[in-house]
């Protein structure tokens, strides 16, 4: 038996107890050697997969109806690559500042044992506990600095979870009442026989709301810029990078899983207004973190747009974004955590001259800006280009990528003055931390223009209809760039009383929750009307 699944869970969080237990500044190396393991484990379980097709494994000998499962194909092997491939960038630029926390590497390592089991497990109960593990661990990482903004943050963010995960439970129980099973293979089998009662949509839409609430949708997304602007750099990285995907992957599973008509012009709706609140958020920001932050929220809506139609090209452009925005989104936020360092203050219009000051960092950040605004031969283009492509003949959903993505291009235009101009902060010379910006930055690079073997190789798609070199693709981008650079000029710049408000409006934690209950009545509504 292949027991590779098992191992991923456990050798990160085994590690991260050695390095507890011992608390030595010279064990903390055992990181390394613990994302070695774990690297040479999964390339050799891929092979495996791409062999096999799909693997499973029952933990304990119990029935498969009651038992542990954890299951494997090409989605979840691919999310795993992809996590383990983040994690390292994350561990190497955090080396230097926190080689001798060891409390840190212990977090760090739990917290990636528990994301694998995520991406693993078969049952609807367990994906329910390594959320809870994973919402805690985040919450402790958020609030690692101890200061009075972060602790607040790292409070909201855990109870806003929690409050949402109450959903989930309240799901699971109306599910094993009325299947008698939280496997999901079972379960799956089982809501096709009971043909679509009122019980399962209702159901379906608990666990769509507590999704929403993990992957910031439209409108419980509130936790998320107060978050990632609060947590250690490298945190809002991984928050942003992987960690808001749990729920994402979570809505692509659930929805292989309930035999029900998707309403995919809902979720699309929902992913433009997700994604549309996300862009003027963050362009009324002056706060280079908060700018990042509610680019998560926005670039997870153009995901969620392309995830609503659950098959497709349409679906296959927002599975590949989740990967792309992985990539550009912890560049940005690891480039931005070493100017804020270098240049001590995170409002934009007090950064400039990083391109003398943070040469490097300056290029590599470049490199993922030009990828989150869809630029020819960067990956965003690609993911991006394969929505667009499937929504030929539909303008109206035409139009709304193309506002989402100019409003994109404005705030990049908007943060990207902190390159230009004079600076009294003295050149620096690279650094283990550049390391990982470099190893992203070709990642994005190698992704928009190797796209066609990458998917073909990961989930058998074939992208050779997108081209690179199409001229019009090149003008539509470069005409974006143009508008959007005059509307910065013209608007955003002058920081009008409009901005101004948008910038200070802030929701409580009881309008959160109110707007959560609000996102569930609107879903039942549409429950009821088809």
């Amino acid at each position: 038996m292949n027991l590779i699944p098992i191992y991923l869970i456990f050798i990160p969080i085994i590690f991260s107890i050695i390095i507890y237990v011992l608390a030595n500044k010279y064990i903390n190396c055992l990181v390394f050697i613990s994302q070695g393991i774990i690297s040479i484990a999964i390339a050799s379980y891929y092979n495996f997969i791409k062999a096999n097709g799909v693997h499973e494994i029952l933990i304990g000998g119990w029935n498969k109806n009651i038992g542990i499962c954890l299951k494997n194909d090409n989605l979840s092997i691919s999310f795993i690559l992809l996590s383990v491939f983040i994690w390292w960038t994350i561990l190497i630029y955090s080396w230097n500042k926190k080689r001798e926390n060891y409390k840190f590497w212990f977090f760090l390592l739990f917290l990636e044992g528990a994301f694998l089991g995520l991406l693993q497990t078969n049952d609807l109960f367990n994906f329910f506990i390594f959320l809870e593990i994973i919402t805690i661990v985040s919450s402790i990482l958020i609030i690692y600095k101890r200061d009075g903004r972060s602790v607040r943050a790292g409070l909201y963010y855990l109870l806003f979870n929690s409050s949402g995960m109450i959903f989930f439970l309240v799901s699971l129980i109306a599910l094993y009442m009325t299947t008698g099973t939280l496997n999901m293979d079972i379960m799956s089998q089982r809501i096709a026989l009971i043909n679509n009662t009122y019980g399962i949509r209702f159901s379906y839409i608990l666990i769509i709301a507590s999704l929403g609430v993990k992957s910031a949708f439209f409108p419980v997304y509130n936790w998320l810029p107060k978050a990632h602007g609060a947590a250690p750099s490298s945190i809002s990285a991984l928050l942003s990078g992987l960690l808001v995907k749990s729920g994402l992957y979570g809505f692509i599973r659930i929805n292989q899983i309930f035999n029900i008509n998707t309403p995919s012009n809902l979720f699309f709706l929902l992913g433009f207004l997700t994604a549309l609140s996300g862009v003027i958020f963050a362009l009324s920001q002056k706060d280079i973190k908060q700018i990042l932050a509610f680019h998560t929220i926005s670039q997870i809506g153009i995901i969620l747009m392309g995830l609503s139609a659950m098959q497709g090209k349409q679906y296959y452009g927002g599975l590949l974004h989740i990967f792309n925005h992985a990539i550009f989104k912890v560049l940005l936020f690891l480039g931005a955590g070493i100017i804020i360092n270098r240049y001590n203050t995170k409002n934009i219009f007090k950064i400039r001259g990083v391109f003398r000051a943070l040469p490097f960092t300056a290029v590599f950040l470049s490199i993922g800006m030009l990828s989150i605004t869809g630029s020819p031969f960067f990956n965003g283009f690609v993911s991006k280009s394969l929505i667009k492509y499937s929504l030929k003949g539909n303008n109206l959903k035409m139009l709304m990528v193309y506002i989402v993505n100019l409003g994109t291009i404005i705030s990049f235009v908007k943060l990207s003055q902190i390159f230009f101009g004079t600076s009294n902060v003295e050149k620096k010379k690279i650094t283990l931390c550049n390391f990982s910006l470099l190893i992203l930055a070709v990642m994005c690079i190698l992704l928009g223009n190797l796209y066609i073997p990458i998917a073909e190789k990961l989930w058998n798609i074939d992208l050779s209809y997108i081209k690179i070199f199409n001229i019009k693709s090149w003008l539509q981008y470069l005409l974006s760039l143009g508008i959007g650079y005059i509307i910065y000029k013209k608007i955003i710049a002058k920081d009008l009383n409009f901005i101004k408000k948008i910038r200070h409006t802030t929701i409580s934690f009881e309008t959160a929750n109110m707007m959560l209950v609000m996102f569930i009545f609107i879903m039942i509504i549409w429950c009821v009307l088809i």
